[in-house]
This record gives C-alpha cells, sequence and structure tokens, in this order.
C-alpha cells in the first residue's frame, strides 16, 4: 500500500493519503474488505501526525469506500461501483475523486479540524466559551418564562421586541450616536445586520460593484460571492483602509457600497485614524455612497476607547450601522442589530421579514432581562482584562517562536493577531500544513482577501485559546516553521519593517 506524500503543495496532507487510498480501491490494488493499516501504524510509517490518518479515513468514510468498525479496525467496503458510474453524493455537489481545493473548502478545513481532540486552534472567531455568562443568561431565561410565559414564545414584530431596542438604542447614546429604539432593527446576528444591508443596497441595480477593506472579514466575502456582487479591495494599513484611494475608485466604478470595520478590524486588529473616518464620510457624502459599518468589536478595548464610530460622526445620514452580541457576550443567542439611515428603515424591515421573519423572541426577551440585570458591564470588564492579557501572551511567544523578519502589530482590541511571515519563505499553507501535524491550525491570510493576497498571512485568535495553549500552540508553530526550513525551503534576506510596539 504505498503512499507517496508531497509536503510542498496546497493540497492537505490527510487529502493526499485519502487520494491514494481512494486510487487503489478504484483501482482494486485494495480489494473488498481488505483491512487497512491501523491510524497510528501508518501515521509512524508516514511520518505524519495520527489525526492526519484518522481525518483520511474520515473522508473515505464518507464517501461510501471503507467501513469503521469499533474494536475491529477500517476494512474497504464492499465491491465497488465504477468511479465514471458511482452516484454523488448530493450534499457534496460534486461527484466522488478528486475536488478543488477553495477558499471555502480551507474554511471548513479549518473549523473541522479544530474540533479535533488535542488541536490547538488559532483559526476561529469565537469568544472564549470560559468566559460566556452561563448562569446569569439561565436565570434571565427562567424569569423571563416566568414572568411573560407564552408571550415570549409567540411571534413579535419584526423590527424585534421594543424595550430590547430601546436598551441598546440608550446603550448607542452613551457612543453619542443619535438613535431611539424605534431606529433599530433587531437581526439574527450581525451576519444577517450585514446581509440586509447589501440585499436593500443591490436588489434594484445592475452594478455589482462593493469597496471592502482588504484583508476583510471572510463572512462580508462570502455574501457579496452568494449575491454575485464583486468586492473591489482597499489596502489596509497601520491607520486602517487608505482612504486616500477611495475617490478614484469611486470615479472609475460607481460602488454600490463602501464596508468597513474601523475597530479592531478583523482580520488584522487595526483601527481607523480619526482623521481618516472624517475623510471616508467625507468622500463618501459627495459621491452619495452609503457606508456599513460593523461594528461587533467596538467594546473590546485594550488599550482606551477606539474613535468615535462612524455613525456618530455621519452628518448626511448614509452610514448602516450593524452590531451584535456574538463576540462579547453569546454566540450561541444570535441577536445582532441593525441601524439603518431614516430613508431605508422600512425597507430593511421588510428585507428582515422576507429573511426569516423574526428573530427569536425568547432570546431577545432574556438578552433584555439579561442586559438590565447590571451584569454585563461587570463582564465586559472582566471579558477586555482576560482578553488584554491572552494577546500579550501571544505577542511575546510570537517574539520567542517566530522569525525574527516577521511583522506584525499589537492590536488595541478585538480577538487577532495579524501575522506576515517573510515573504521570501514558505507560504502560509506551507506553515499551515505542517502545522497540522504538530495539532495546531490558524486561519490563512489568503482566504480574507479580495484580490488573492496575503500568501504568507495568517490571522491567529488569541481570545478562544486558554493561556497555557497559546503558549504551547504558538511554540508548535514555530517548530512547524523550522522544519520547512530544515526542508531546504530557505528564507532569504528582507528588511525587516517597523512594527507598532509589542505591548
Amino acid at each position: 500500500m504505498p503512499i507517496q506524500l508531497l509536503r510542498q503543495t496546497d493540497q492537505p496532507l490527510y487529502l493526499q493519503v485519502a487520494e491514494q487510498l481512494r486510487q487503489q480501491i478504484e483501482n482494486g490494488e485494495l480489494a473488498p474488505h481488505t483491512r487497512l493499516p491501523a491510524s497510528r501504524i501508518l501515521a509512524k510509517k508516514l511520518g505524519v501526525n495520527r489525526i492526519t490518518i484518522v481525518n483520511a479515513y474520515a473522508e473515505l468514510e464518507a464517501e461510501g469506500l471503507v467501513i469503521s468498525r469499533v474494536g475491529s479496525g477500517t476494512f474497504v467496503a464492499g465491491e465497488q461501483q465504477p468511479a465514471a458510474l458511482a452516484p454523488s453524493p448530493l450534499w457534496r455537489g460534486s461527484p466522488v475523486g478528486r475536488r478543488p481545493w477553495n477558499a471555502n473548502q480551507m474554511v471548513a478545513e479549518m473549523m473541522r479540524l479544530a474540533r479535533q481532540p488535542g488541536v490547538i486552534s488559532f483559526a476561529g472567531g469565537s469568544p472564549s466559551s470560559e468566559f460566556l455568562p452561563v448562569h446569569e443568561l439561565r436565570r434571565a431565561l427562567n424569569e423571563v418564562l416566568r414572568r411573560d410565559g407564552v408571550a415570549a414564545l409567540q411571534y413579535e414584530e419584526a423590527a424585534g421586541y421594543l424595550p430590547l431596542r430601546e436598551t441598546i438604542a440608550r446603550q448607542m447614546q452613551q457612543q453619542h450616536i443619535p438613535v431611539n429604539g424605534q431606529d433599530i432593527l433587531i437581526t439574527t446576528g450581525c451576519q444577517q445586520a450585514l446581509d440586509v444591508t447589501v440585499n436593500v443596497l443591490t436588489r434594484s441595480s445592475e452594478d455589482n460593484l462593493v469597496v471592502v477593506e482588504d484583508p476583510c472579514y471572510l463572512g462580508f466575502l462570502d455574501i457579496l460571492a452568494a449575491r454575485r456582487l464583486t468586492p473591489l479591495g482597499v489596502p489596509v494599513d497601520g491607520q486602517g483602509m487608505q482612504v486616500d484611494r477611495l475617490e478614484q475608485i469611486i470615479l472609475r466604478h460607481r460602488p454600490r457600497l463602501i464596508y468597513t470595520t474601523p475597530s479592531f478590524h478583523n482580520p488584522t486588529g487595526t483601527t481607523l485614524s480619526l482623521p481618516r473616518r472624517r475623510a471616508l464620510l467625507e468622500v463618501a457624502s459627495r459621491y452619495g455612497v452609503p457606508i456599513l459599518e460593523d461594528s461587533c468589536y467596538d467594546t473590546l478595548y485594550y488599550e482606551g476607547e477606539p474613535p468615535p464610530s462612524l455613525k456618530s460622526l455621519d452628518t448626511a445620514d448614509i452610514v448602516f450601522l450593524a452590531g451584535g452580541f456574538g463576540k462579547t457576550l453569546a454566540p450561541g443567542l444570535r441577536i445582532g442589530y441593525l441601524v439603518a439611515p431614516s430613508a431605508w428603515q422600512e425597507r430593511v424591515i421588510a428585507a428582515k421579514q422576507t429573511a426569516d421573519i423574526l428573530t427569536s423572541p425568547l432570546n431577545q426577551y432574556a438578552l433584555h432581562s439579561y442586559l438590565h440585570s447590571g451584569h454585563y458591564a461587570d463582564h465586559l470588564s472582566l471579558t477586555r482584562r482576560a482578553y488584554r492579557e491572552r494577546r500579550d501572551l501571544m505577542a511575546a511567544a510570537a517574539r520567542r517562536y517566530f522569525p525574527q523578519e516577521a511583522v506584525w502589530r499589537c492590536p488595541a482590541g478585538g480577538m487577532y493577531l495579524w501575522v506576515e511571515m517573510p515573504p521570501s519563505g514558505p507560504t502560509a499553507t506551507d506553515l499551515y500544513m505542517a502545522a497540522i501535524n504538530y495539532s495546531v491550525v490558524f486561519a490563512l491570510g489568503s482566504v480574507f482577501s479580495a484580490s488573492n493576497s496575503f500568501s504568507h498571512a495568517m490571522r491567529l485568535n488569541f481570545a478562544t485559546p486558554a493561556l497555557d495553549e497559546i503558549e504551547e500552540g504558538m511554540r508548535r508553530l514555530g517548530k512547524a516553521w523550522k522544519e520547512l526550513l530544515a526542508r531546504n525551503i530557505r528564507v532569504q534576506p528582507v528588511n525587516q519593517r517597523c512594527t507598532m510596539p509589542i505591548l
């Protein structure tokens, strides 16, 4: 059962193993009912982590090519149909066999690996489970069911539970955003707030261009792809989006929308400076291009509050403000919100109602009860302290374990450290595939790009892992990098670029 692994390709090792076994099964080299080697034995033979083999066998089992029997091992399934006649699994959308390796598959792969036992994951966008206020939310749910009974389980108006909307409005007013409860639409997470905005702004137009930061939040790129819209990327530097490039882009392409995460940007962690915020509003209002402001990280600040939101500075009423509680409270509540310019409020409510009728009333009632309990401020304070400690630990570990030529900026808030490895060395994909064998994963920088750039960058989530996992995971990444260099993937000398101080 010969298997040859190519460690310098874009295809993960487990898929290489699965593909070669698939070919041997389909060619008859592995007969039906043949017992495959135990995962530990094959992993040792190939010089890979056992998880690589487990994943390869799982891939083949999902295709019906092998059968796993508890206590007995993994066996080639019974007589196989010829490959050309094999039925195509409907949920995969493509015939059994070699599948292209694209950004969406890479993200799905990262999320799947993150759930494997023993894997340290820096890949996801989740907050730490350690700080989710389970007991307080349970009390809020119980209180709502005792107080409101069936009312909390019935339909609510599409715009959302008004007392919750008024509570959110008061929070915004403290940030000098002139809004009241009637101006707020409750959505199923911040993602739906983004999607509703894109829907109403592009529905009636033949233009299909949207300005985004490059790199950009992957979930927004997915929205654009689903609606067949084309992202126009504007580079990001240490002060956020390079706004001085916007006017030329607007004049040349006439985009329908500008999307930005001005505070603690995902994935780079940068914050748009106040002068650039004012410049962005000025050029957008001059040409009548709406702005979609993603504010979901705004309250996760560690070095003082960020500059005022675009919405608070908006005198032309062109900013759509999207936010939510997924990054700060509990992703599973799926409570987000959208503040649209007055001329668009009826249309965003109609789009929301068409999408899913309404957001869970029970969750809305419970969130309102929780926010009124007074626990939220304490929860945010605790979370900020913990995340700052984890950020500092990750940055210090990056200095210890990463090459001197690696570049990163210490973010003043948010959840991510964006690292650019030496451009003349191994790519992030090279490192990712090497790191899998050390049971550590991260997010490839290239999947966040509207221009297919950032092949040497990676996004590391410092919020989710525990402190000891951060130290160990960064050590493993450094070891994987050294392994790549030992394979004669050499880093040529480069000029080290300036970075912000590591705090």
